[in-house]
């Protein structure tokens, strides 16, 4: 968005501002995730550790909420910097009848620095989260991979599951646990329509994991649950939330994958690090994606190979994508032009 010299405007997107903007097409998200994947490996991003504002310790982030704040910048094709700012409130739900997470996003020009856009980055969110196991399953997955099993039945797995079915079109069944049986039935009748594939709820999160080829936890569990014997040959998981997963288990597994160490660490919470920080995985069988896309590491070296996949989430993801989205929007015409000023008060 140009800006002449002294009226300034952004464009400001809601929430079904960005879903008329194609913000809901995880095929594109996906494609979105893995170039800024690669721009990461390939060291031309900026990715600063996220502050968390938390109330408590880290195991507080699952009872009374956190806020981060996440910014990047992205060079390559893309150029563009910008901040997420993403609040979690668990009692939301229950208590107000809100969503957990909400989030904002500002995108700025990395010439001037001034606003391009500030817009709902909850949609956003949800979507590359979903997608950077999408892009994670299409290099560490068994290309076979049939049954995708699922433990969650929240927002966060319907991405899930959008991008696992985008990333593996040889699925055919799923499978999905929840603590509340009929969140588990509504998500299995929702997402069999939307996916094209039979998805059942289980009664058990062992039901639901032990002899997929694929599964992702995706919970608000504040205690680990997950069985090393649920890995059969050729498994896949994608541990999205933090505490699921004994960091023990980790020492059987063939290979561990991150996001991105660095970061992974910094957060002190993700079972990747628990499991180095506590002695039961080297710091260097840990690997972390980008460096597999751009091929510097290889990826799935056998179809026998039990991986586990630990994403902490990436600024560069919401940025790479809230900018998709932002392009996408002025071609179409959608959103709102909102003034910063009209003539600075200062220069």
């Amino acid at each position: 968005m140009k800006h002449n010299l002294t009226r300034v405007e952004f464009l400001y997107l809601s929430q079904e501002d960005v879903i008329a903007a194609g913000g809901l097409d995880m095929a594109e998200t996906v494609k979105t995730i893995e170039t800024s994947f690669k721009l990461h490996a390939s060291g031309e991003t900026i990715l600063p550790h996220k502050p968390v504002l938390r109330w408590g310790g880290p195991e507080t982030e699952e009872t009374t909420g956190r806020i981060m704040a996440m910014p990047a910048y992205l060079g390559g094709d893309l150029r563009v910097a910008g901040i997420k700012w993403i609040p979690s409130k668990p009692s939301n739900p229950v208590l107000h009848g809100l969503p957990r997470a909400n989030a904002l996003i500002i995108l700025n020009d990395p010439e001037t620095l001034l606003p391009l856009a500030v817009m709902d980055g909850t949609i956003v969110s949800a979507m590359r989260t979903g997608a950077a196991s999408g892009v994670a399953a299409r290099v560490l997955a068994r290309r076979d991979s049939s049954i995708l099993g699922m433990v969650g039945a929240g927002v966060q797995m319907h991405t899930q599951a959008m991008a696992m079915r985008c990333a593996l079109p040889g699925l055919r069944e799923g499978r999905v646990f929840d603590l509340d049986a009929r969140r588990a039935a509504g998500f299995s009748h929702e997402m069999s329509a939307l996916l094209q594939m039979e998805i059942r709820p289980v009664s058990t999160a062992a039901e639901a994991c032990a002899g997929s080829d694929v599964f992702v936890t995706a919970t608000m569990s504040s205690h680990a649950y997950v069985d090393a014997a649920w890995y059969k040959p050729g498994a896949l998981h994608c541990e999205v939330s933090f505490w699921d997963t004994p960091a023990a288990v980790l020492a059987t597994l063939d290979r561990v994958v991150c996001d991105d160490y660095a970061q992974v660490a910094h957060h002190g919470v993700d079972v990747s690090f628990r499991a180095v920080r506590d002695g039961h995985l080297a710091r260097e069988r840990v690997t972390d994606l980008g460096d597999i896309l751009i091929g510097r590491v290889p990826g799935r070296e056998g179809d026998h190979q039990r991986i586990l996949f630990n994403p902490i989430g990436l600024g560069i993801h919401d940025v790479a994508e809230a900018y998709r989205v932002y392009r996408a929007a002025l071609e179409r015409g959608i959103g709102r032009r909102l003034p910063l000023w009209e003539s600075p008060h200062w220069r």
